[in-house]
């Protein structure tokens, strides 16, 4: 929303000019000088450049327009969007999504999370093809207006999944050529110069971080692995036992349950499918006693061994709460136990109790 009125009535008497003498510069009456400050109405166009010339500001400065939005505005809008569409139709919030991305179409790292926030939220629209396909021009416009490296490769990540979503990949290898390369280890030459420099903590935060982010990115690497190595029983079996130890080993349950679940919901997949009720009925108990136990409410977090991730987590571009609304992730819960590959099975006495279990579980948590 323009705030030319305030900034006019803040600029004038940082002058300590009355507003006879704006109206004079101005050649318009003291009473349109009036209803300026008091929002009653705006100056001409033509005037514009005038009144921000004798103020010294921009245009935009003058109309109180953020060209850019700070980290904490764009999470405000992320999570009061993600509210919503909790709450509200996905079309009638998208609306407001798009009329807010037009005020701020040159800000890149607005259009980035609003692109995040489709891609968590694009199940819910009753064509999400268009919806997949107005991001994807927003991420194409980050590349027009960003220079920011991050940005820009996490707008390209961004394209290379919803080239597949949209069943395109080709496209997605394309995006991604060259990904796969040698680490250069940048956080432990970091790490290193903040020992030499005397900064324990500081050279410990950042392999913490290091840590974390593996730990994190290995199993959740592992749905994929599984549904890859299942016709190799060795390599399956191989997996799911060294997953375990590492949920085991570095507390995971507690520290990211979402990552327990992913894994736990992938095993009860490949049982699913190849009829291994020994699998599956032990792995989908896991996964509901995460659900229900675990999971909620949900938020990145350290623990006594990671103790120092907390400024870390801060500095995320979305801080460490859901990137859903709590009841969207409810309901998403609740429907996966309705996935195609567990139809044989939802008659039985053990899949209806699970499903009973994980309905009861997640309806009766506030």
């Amino acid at each position: 929303m323009l705030q030319i009125g305030t900034v006019i009535l803040q600029q004038r008497k940082r002058l300590q000019i009355t507003q006879d003498t704006l109206a004079s510069y101005c050649q318009v009456s003291k009473a349109s000088v009036s209803k300026w400050e008091k929002g009653l109405s705006y100056p001409d166009i033509t005037l514009l450049p005038k009144i921000a010339s004798y103020f010294e500001l921009t245009v935009d400065e003058l109309l109180g327009y953020e060209r850019q939005l700070s980290k904490e505005a764009i999470q405000h809008h992320y999570y009061e969007f993600a509210s919503r569409f909790g709450k509200e139709s996905f079309e009638s919030v998208f609306i407001d999504i798009e009329e807010q991305v037009k005020l701020y179409y040159h800000d890149s790292a607005f259009l980035l999370q609003m692109s995040i926030l489709l891609l968590n939220h694009h199940m819910l629209s009753s064509d999400s093809s268009s919806v997949l396909q107005k991001t994807n021009r927003w991420l194409e416009r980050i590349r027009k207006v960003s220079e920011d490296v991050w940005v820009l490769r996490q707008a390209n990540s961004l394209q290379a999944t919803i080239s597949l979503m949209q069943s395109n990949p080709n496209t997605t290898l394309e995006l991604l050529d060259g990904v796969i390369k040698p680490s250069i280890g940048d956080e432990i030459l970091l790490a290193t110069a903040h020992e030499q420099l005397g900064d324990q903590e500081e050279a410990m935060r950042v392999i913490q971080v290091m840590m974390y982010q593996n730990i994190i990115q290995l199993v959740g690497s592992s749905p994929l692995y599984l549904r890859l190595s299942a016709s190799n029983q060795q390599a399956f079996d191989d997996t799911i036992h060294r997953m375990n130890g590492l949920i085991e080993l570095y507390a995971l349950r507690t520290l990211h349950p979402n990552m327990c679940l992913q894994f736990y919901f992938s095993v009860a997949q490949c049982a699913a499918l190849s009829v291994n009720r020994e699998l599956l009925y032990p792995y989908l108990n896991k996964y509901v006693d995460i659900c229900v136990h675990d999971l909620l409410p949900f938020s990145l977090r350290g623990d006594e061994y990671f103790n120092l991730l907390e400024d870390w987590l801060e500095q995320l571009d979305l801080g460490a709460n859901a990137l859903r609304n709590t009841e969207i992730i409810k309901r998403s819960i609740i429907e996966s136990m309705d996935a195609d590959f567990f139809e044989p099975f939802k008659q039985e006495d053990e899949m209806q109790e699970l499903r009973q279990r994980l309905r009861f579980g997640l309806e009766g948590r506030s």
